[in-house]
């Protein structure tokens, strides 16, 4: 409200005070001295905002006693026995309600609104109960790549192991049987994924969603568009039940999940496992918060898991296993800044091969379903006229991980620091090399580092902005090649070098990433060489 406004109004309703009749009814004497004590306490603060000195509003305040006491003689003398009625003039009562409705009406709406949204208005009373708490969510990924490679690679050098084990020998696929290292590639790739979570009663929820891409592949959901307008396959991605207690001081206790659940890990980048990958089993995780820290969010926590890889039927004890620990913290101060860390150690039972007596195939199982580049493989058909060929992973695969990352407040935007490390603890040079014949050097280690500096979300408005560098160095063995990144390199294992990232928000939920990763495989022999640069330009919505 205006200073000349409101003293337009203060002037007014003195007005009224002084046409106040003397005599009146217990309910008009009440607002009368509503009125009175609006009056006052709007001179009051006409004299706080400077607008009248105090010497000013008590003259004011007085002038208009005494006018309304000469005025309340004269009208007692000349109407003796009359009954009066306050009267506010009818521009006084508007300019009022103009000016209450500007200043509250906002405030309503937005309460209002909120309340509505809690309490569900407009839901129709005969739907269920539970529908309030389903909520349908969903992205879209569409990106343009090209595969770009070096001059120095040679051609038909390294073998495509998942086209041989799916063709049953190195001949039948012909030069498929080979990775491509010389032709460049342009695709297109789309990624569609619609899913469903809803609140249950005791604490319950569950989570089910669909996705694009292959059912073989656990590391990747982008599905390659040329396929001569046929139907993209789809497959269910996720479906688990999860019970989580009530939260206590911001952090959920306990959380345990079972059936095709989100990760359970904390992973900041992708060296062990691929943003896509999915687990099957069950997961439990208990937190404990530190109250005595800075922020209440901080906490402690242990989490374990069981998932099954592989049902081997006939054959219980044949059955493949991952099996899981992480012991993990978080800190979060109130200047902003956060870190993470955690240790985690992943036992993948049963998933090294085992060679076949010579003319049996009774442990072809012991093959991976699915492999892309990068572990040590071996021949486990054991056919003596080498018509046929099954390859198996060489490595036993049990890996120690730890991973951290820093965040750090610069103004409107952060800086986050990663580094993320891994080991095979299981890799034995000794042991590959009775079961191979092999004796290669050891390749059980990888790392990530990563810089990136901007918004946090870079889809949470338009202009919003993220860029990131980081390097990668992962050896052959250092994890599955099948369940780590996808896009670097190609996927896999048994490669290094750098990558550069870039966001940006069109709009809210809707976002650009230009991605630059150069390649380079650490070990062949020489003088072969295998380098892949990979640009990926990709359009982004969710909601």
């Amino acid at each position: 409200m205006s200073r000349f406004k409101a003293l337009k109004i203060a002037v007014a309703a003195t007005l009224v005070l002084v046409g106040g009749p003397a005599r009146a009814t217990d309910n008009e004497r009440q607002s009368l001295e509503e009125l009175r004590n609006t009056v006052v306490n709007l001179l009051q603060a006409l004299v706080e905002q400077k607008v009248m000195s105090r010497e000013q509003a008590e003259g004011l305040v007085k002038a208009a006693q005494d006018q309304a006491q000469k005025a309340a003689q004269e009208s007692e003398k000349r109407d003796a026995g009359a009954v009066r009625v306050p009267y506010v003039p009818q521009i006084v009562r508007d300019q009022i309600r103009k000016e209450v409705a500007e200043e509250v009406r906002p405030q309503i709406v937005k309460e209002v609104v909120a309340e509505a949204k809690q309490e569900g208005w407009g839901v129709p009373a005969g739907l269920p109960d539970w529908i309030s708490g389903v909520r349908v969510l969903g992205d879209l990924r569409l990106r343009a790549q090209e595969d770009l490679f070096p001059a120095g690679n040679q051609a038909n050098t390294i073998p495509d192991f998942q086209a041989i084990n799916a063709a049953g020998s190195i001949t039948k696929p012909g030069l498929s049987a080979f990775l491509d290292t010389t032709e460049n590639r342009s695709r297109v790739r789309v990624r569609a994924r619609l899913g469903v979570e809803a609140q249950l009663p005791a604490n319950f929820s569950t989570g089910i969603r669909l996705s694009t891409g292959s059912t073989l592949d656990p590391s990747s959901e982008s599905q390659t568009l040329g396929a001569n307008a046929a139907r993209y396959g789809v497959g269910l991605d996720l479906a688990y039940l999860r019970w989580e207690p009530k939260a206590t001081n911001g952090i959920h206790p306990f959380t345990a999940t079972a059936g095709r659940m989100p990760s359970p890990w904390f992973a900041p980048t992708e060296l062990v496992f691929a943003r896509d990958v999915t687990f099957e089993g069950v997961a439990t995780t208990y937190r404990h918060g530190l109250r005595a820290f800075d922020q209440d969010g901080s906490n402690i926590y242990a989490t374990l898991g069981a998932f099954p890889m592989q049902e081997v039927p006939l054959s219980h004890a044949g059955n493949k296993w991952l099996l899981a620990g992480q012991f993990g913290a978080r800190f979060d101060w109130s200047s902003g800044d956060k870190i993470r860390a955690a240790a985690a150690y992943y036992d993948f039972v049963h998933v090294t091969g085992v060679r076949n007596l010579a003319g049996s195939s009774v442990l072809n199982y012991t093959a991976p379903l699915f492999v892309r580049y990068g572990n040590t493989m071996f021949d486990i058909q054991n056919d003596p006229n080498q018509s046929s060929y099954l390859f198996g992973l060489a490595a036993k695969f049990r890996l120690v991980n730890v991973a951290a990352s820093y965040e750090h407040p610069m103004g409107e935007k952060t800086l986050v620091v990663t580094a993320d490390v891994v080991k095979n603890i299981g890799y034995d040079r000794a042991d590959i090399l009775a079961r191979t014949g092999l004796n290669q050097p050891d390749r059980s280690r990888g790392y990530v580092g990563e810089v990136a500096y901007g918004d946090l979300d870079p889809a949470s408005a338009a202009g919003t902005w993220r860029v990131a560098f980081g390097y990668r160095y992962i050896q052959g063995d250092a994890a599955l090649d099948a369940w780590t990144d996808d896009s670097f390199h190609g996927g896999g294992t048994n490669t290094r070098g750098y990558y550069l990232t870039g966001n940006y928000g069109i709009a809210k939920n809707i976002w650009t990433q230009l991605r630059y990763m150069k390649g380079d495989v650490i070990d062949l022999p020489p003088p072969f060489v295998y380098g892949l640069d990979i640009v990926q330009l990709e359009l982004n919505a969710r909601f």
